[in-house]
């Protein structure tokens, strides 16, 4: 299969106007596209907005299936790093898998501040937990998914390739994830703003207290509990009020 490039998951980047940047990280099996109009609301502020393609997303499972944690890792820290050069006031907003990662990136390099929407430190279907040991053993099975009635054809595909099945193997890889930011936590010093909600079908809002319990006790954290929106919280039924929290508190001194 060729390897190319779904339009809802190329790579953004957008100059601004003022010595600020952003990097944005997307989850584990998202696209950069659901972050295209919160990039674009802050790219209006001024800031210079990265948002990285994690290597084997957006393209089709067999190239997902050749990357794993080091490589998502990595790629954001470099996506950072070379923020950080051009920019002395650099934040991060992570979702899911991307909000782990945000934290990991917080630990090691102290963004002025954080935000982090889902993270998925924690996740409601316990079987995860075991795919460091099933996931060497167990083939791809079908999950739940069906596209929007107005779908385009490469979101369709995607759906197909992605979200239409579970991966135990690359899942262990997110597991690997969590493990190694749980390790790092007592070392955040950055502001955090944590965004959860009651009916995410996958990260339960429990999250929050898993990651409290790992920071330091002079971590500044600010919690938004959301009342109507599902796992991806820029695109669900307070994507208004999500996008416009996250950027007025990056705005704040």
């Amino acid at each position: 299969m060729e390897t190319t490039v779904a339009a809802e998951a190329l790579p953004l980047y957008l100059e601004g106007t003022a010595n600020k940047a952003v990097l944005i990280i997307h989850g584990y099996t998202g696209i950069t596209g659901d972050f295209f109009p919160l990039a674009r609301q802050l790219n209006d502020r001024g800031y210079t907005v990265s948002l990285p393609r994690l290597p084997g997303h957006g393209t089709n499972r067999k190239d997902f299936m050749t990357t794993g944690a080091r490589d998502w890792i990595l790629h954001a820290e470099e996506s950072y790093r070379d923020l950080r050069a051009r920019f002395e006031d650099v934040s991060i907003i992570g979702l899911s898998m991307g909000g782990v990662i945000a934290l990991l990136l917080s630990a090691r390099y102290s963004p002025r501040k954080t935000v982090l929407m889902a993270p998925a430190m924690a996740v409601r279907n316990k079987m995860f937990y075991l795919t460091p040991y099933l996931g060497r053993f167990l083939r791809p099975m079908k999950a739940e998914w069906q596209p929007e009635p107005d779908a385009t054809e490469s979101m369709k595909f995607l759906g197909n390739e992605y979200w239409a099945v579970d991966i135990p193997s690359q899942a262990a890889q997110l597991r690997r994830v969590q493990k190694i930011a749980a390790r790092e936590l007592s070392l955040i010093k950055t502001p955090l703003l944590i965004m959860v909600s009651e009916t995410d079908e996958t990260v339960p809002p429990e999250t929050e207290q898993v990651i409290k319990k790992g920071l330091s006790p002079d971590c500044p954290v600010e919690t938004v509990l959301l009342h109507d929106s599902h796992h991806v919280l820029v695109t669900g039924n307070e994507k208004d009020m999500v996008m416009e929290k996250a950027v007025e508190w990056l705005e704040e001194a």
